[in-house]
């Protein structure tokens, strides 16, 4: 396995789909992590250079770093399943299984470069995709960990689903990811 940057750099420099012809990829700048996070696809941001996936300028990101700050010493960071913003007819869309298959290969190397503790993946789409079959997210938010090469992949609802249809329950999902974040960052 290569060093942090050469994974980073390979991303970046990725041309294996049409999609990094809308937005540069974008990248954590962080060189270790506890925790990971994956999201679906990247938002169209106006500098590639300075925001980061799942960043804190979202309300997605807001509630991420809500979680974070709660977990200061745990070191965290955050990716996306499918690197490059996805659209059509200058329209934000959902990636393509394709574009996802084709970028699975960065998320892979960035966990196995990484090595996270425990690996969360936000929402539906993230959670079938990385684990091959469909998965149901429990709404008391009792997730259940899978436990492969020694890290703790857990599927969780996408914080945009609990904020947009779920608002009233929030402080619930958030118990329950520190509650993880506890149990699995120290082992």
């Amino acid at each position: 396995m290569g060093t942090t940057r050469t994974v980073i750099n390979e991303i970046k420099q990725c041309k294996s789909c049409d999609l990094c012809y809308n937005q540069a990829p974008l990248v954590d700048k962080k060189k270790k992590a506890d925790v990971m996070w994956v999201g679906l696809s990247a938002v169209k941001v106006e500098c590639t250079q300075t925001e980061t996936p799942l960043s804190s300028s979202s309300n997605t990101g807001k509630l991420i770093m809500q979680i974070e700050d709660l977990n200061v010493d745990s070191e965290f960071y955050k990716t996306n399943l499918v690197k490059c913003l996805p659209l059509d007819k200058n329209k934000i869309r959902y990636p393509k299984k394709e574009e996802m298959k084709s970028c699975y290969n960065h998320l892979e190397k960035e966990i196995m470069e990484f090595k996270p503790k425990i690996v969360f993946l936000l929402g539906k789409q993230v959670s079938n995709f990385v684990s091959n079959r469909t998965v149901e997210l429990p709404s008391s938010f009792r997730y259940k960990p899978v436990i492969k090469n020694n890290t703790v992949y857990i599927s969780i609802h996408h914080p945009s689903y609990i904020l947009v249809y779920k608002r009233k329950k929030i402080n619930a999902y958030l118990k329950s990811i520190n509650q993880i974040i506890s149990k699995y960052s120290k082992v």
